[in-house]
C-alpha cells in the first residue's frame, strides 16, 4: 500500500487503456513541472518524449484542459497553464470552499486502520532533511489526502484531487524558482479524524491553509527577488514623430527641373 503514489513512474498492467496512461502520465509532468507553466507543447512531440499515441494525447489533453492545466491555441498548439497569483488566488479560494467536506463523514473501520499506518509512516520520514525522506514524506501525504478524498465520493472527489495537483504544481514551481515551497502537513486533520472529532479537523484544516497562503506569499517573495529585473521591452517601437521645424523642406518644380 505504502510504495504506491502519484509519482510513481512504471506503467500499470496492461488493464489501463493507452488513453488512460497518457492521461496520468501527462498530468504527472505537468505537476512535476517537466513540462514548464506558460509553455506551449505539441502533440507529435509529446507523443515521442513520453513513448505515447499521438490520439491518446490528444484525448489526455483536452481532458486536462477541463481542470485547467492547459488550453488549446489554434496553430499554436496547447499552452501549459501559467504559475503565477491568479493561480495561487484560485487554489487558495478553492480549499477554502472544498476541503471542509473532508471532515463531513465520519472514518469507518477500514478507514482508520488505512490512516492509522499512514499516520505513522509519515511521522517517521516528515522533517528529515534527506532528499529522499522529503519525497516520501509528500507521497505519504499525498495518499492520506487522497484517501480521505475517495471518502467524499463524485465530483467533489475529482475536485480534490486537481484541486491538489494545482497545488503541487504550484509548490514545484516556486522549488524550482528557488524559493522556499510550502510543505503539506495533514497530521493534525488526521489525528482530528481518527479521534471523531469534526471542529478540531475543521480547525485543522483552516490553520493549514492560512499555512499555505502565508507560504505561497513569502516565495512569490522570494521569486520576484531571486528572478533578474529585465527592463520591459515594448513589443512596437515606433518612430518619434517630427516637428514640423524638423522637416526638410521640398524642392520647388523649378529646382527639380535645373537638376
Amino acid at each position: 500500500m505504502l510504495d504506491q503514489s502519484p509519482f510513481s513512474l512504471p506503467r500499470p498492467p496492461a488493464a489501463e487503456s493507452d488513453i488512460a496512461f497518457a492521461g496520468r502520465r501527462l498530468r504527472q509532468a505537468l505537476v512535476r513541472c517537466e513540462l514548464a507553466p506558460g509553455t506551449y507543447v505539441h502533440e507529435a512531440d509529446l507523443a515521442q518524449r513520453f513513448g505515447l499515441g499521438r490520439a491518446a494525447v490528444r484525448v489526455a489533453l483536452t481532458e486536462l484542459s477541463i481542470a485547467g492545466f492547459v488550453a488549446r491555441h489554434a496553430r499554436q498548439g496547447w499552452r501549459v497553464a501559467a504559475v503565477d497569483g491568479a493561480l495561487a488566488s484560485a487554489i487558495v479560494g478553492a480549499r477554502t470552499r472544498i476541503e471542509p467536506a473532508l471532515a463531513e463523514k465520519p472514518l469507518d473501520e477500514r478507514s482508520v486502520a488505512l490512516l492509522g499506518s499512514l499516520r505513522g509512516a509519515i511521522d517517521a520520514v516528515i522533517g528529515r532533511d534527506d532528499p529522499s525522506a522529503r519525497t516520501m514524506a509528500q507521497q505519504l501525504c499525498r495518499q492520506a489526502l487522497d484517501l480521505l478524498a475517495q471518502r467524499t465520493g463524485g465530483f467533489i472527489a475529482v475536485w480534490l484531487r486537481d484541486l491538489w495537483d494545482h497545488t503541487e504544481r504550484l509548490t514545484r514551481s516556486l522549488e524550482l524558482a528557488g524559493a522556499e515551497a510550502p510543505a503539506t502537513d495533514p497530521r493534525p486533520l488526521l489525528d482530528a479524524l481518527l479521534h471523531g472529532d469534526r471542529e478540531a479537523a475543521l480547525l485543522a484544516l483552516q490553520e493549514e491553509q492560512k499555512r499555505f497562503t502565508d507560504a505561497v506569499a513569502h516565495g512569490f517573495l522570494a521569486t520576484a527577488r531571486l528572478l533578474p529585473q529585465n527592463e520591459p521591452v515594448s513589443v512596437r517601437s515606433r518612430r518619434p514623430r517630427r516637428g514640423t521645424n524638423d522637416r526638410k523642406p521640398s524642392h520647388t518644380l523649378s529646382e527639380e527641373k535645373s537638376r
